[in-house]
């Protein structure tokens, strides 16, 4: 694989349209895109959704990942299924989350999408959270138990769960689509306050996971996104996490003004994200998805981006691919 390959698979980009024209098509081939972001403007119905994800996965030589925000309730893209929009507040037991996360992975996977960005698996108990439709109801165990059912029921159904949105939301957390989240845990409450995310990569397989953006001053003055002590040493050292980091949208306003979305996606990717999220949801910054793919290669073939680091990204990325046979395990293991 290139250097221009690799970086390709670093990226979830979002675009326009519900078909794949000439010149998006050019786009996902001149950055080797390795994966898409599905919204609302990109589906009107079953047979129009297969036609385009079948289009994408014709785009490129190595399969990419499709994703979606399915998660049910008040954030489902797809709308024409009680299957699909059960809200995970409406979930009452494990077994139903197991249910509910197997039907609708199966349902996903005929429409040719292989990626889930869900559940959300944080404790919310305000109910006036931005997150308290979005989430589980009941104990800390029983919202855990509930976690790890969906997540089983996914996998099962070859779906590939992205649990959300690590290190968590405090019930006072405003949107980060709107604004950065403070949280002002002291060093020695962190242990407790991740066991959303600590205990349930104790008790099953976790193979991707969404990093949200969220700042705790006392651990550390840069957001999650961008920091090495809550990525690459509490959460891949520390909680001996091996699947892939993802990271929430980086058009978010909350990473607004820290630095050039340039700069931030090179401090994502070294501080142990995997892959990158732009969904192109604004038109603020309209070449932003081909400017950070353009500065990553750049970075690397400039040795500023140590090119083990890529390795370690990219086989993650496609191990995971093979995992759920998006990918022949011969392929393009042996290139890197």
């Amino acid at each position: 694989m290139t250097i221009e390959q690799k970086v390709g698979q670093l990226f979830i980009f979002g675009f326009d349209g519900t078909t794949i024209n000439t010149q998006t098509k050019q786009f996902f081939q001149d950055t080797h895109l390795g994966g898409v972001l599905l919204l609302g403007k990109n589906i009107t119905t079953e047979k129009q959704l297969k036609q385009l994800t079948n289009q994408i996965q014709n785009t490129n030589p190595i399969p990419l990942l499709i994703s979606i925000d399915q998660e049910g309730g008040s954030v489902a893209r797809i709308k024409w299924s009680k299957t699909l929009t059960k809200s995970q507040t409406s979930i009452s037991t494990p077994q139903e989350a197991y249910n509910i996360a197997l039907l609708r992975g199966e349902i996903l996977k005929n429409l040719g999408i292989n990626m889930n960005l869900a559940p959300v698996v944080e404790y919310i108990t305000n109910t006036n959270s931005f997150l308290s439709d979005r989430v589980y109801k009941g104990s800390r165990e029983e919202v855990l138990q509930k976690s790890i059912s969906s997540i089983e029921g996914y996998t099962q159904a070859e779906i590939i769960p992205v649990p959300k949105h690590y290190p968590g939301h405090a019930n006072s957390s405003p949107d980060s689509h709107y604004n950065l989240p403070v949280v002002n845990i002291k060093g020695n409450q962190w242990n407790e306050y991740i066991e959303p995310f600590s205990k349930l990569l104790e008790q099953t397989k976790v193979n991707a996971l969404m990093v949200g953006h969220i700042q705790y001053p006392n651990i550390d003055s840069k957001p999650s996104t961008i920091s090495n002590e809550i990525l690459n040493e509490r959460l891949i050292d520390n909680l001996n996490y091996e699947g892939i980091v993802i990271s929430d949208d980086m058009e978010m306003d909350a990473l607004d003004n820290i630095e050039k979305h340039t700069v931030i996606a090179k401090q994502a990717l070294l501080a142990g994200n995997d892959i990158l999220i732009y969904s192109k949801f604004s038109n603020k910054y309209p070449t932003i998805q081909k400017d950070v793919y353009k500065y990553i290669v750049e970075e690397v073939k400039n040795e500023n981006i140590d090119l083990e680091i890529l390795n370690r990204k990219v086989v993650k990325i496609l191990k995971v691919k093979i995992e759920y046979n998006l990918l022949n395990p011969d392929k393009l293991l042996s290139d890197l």
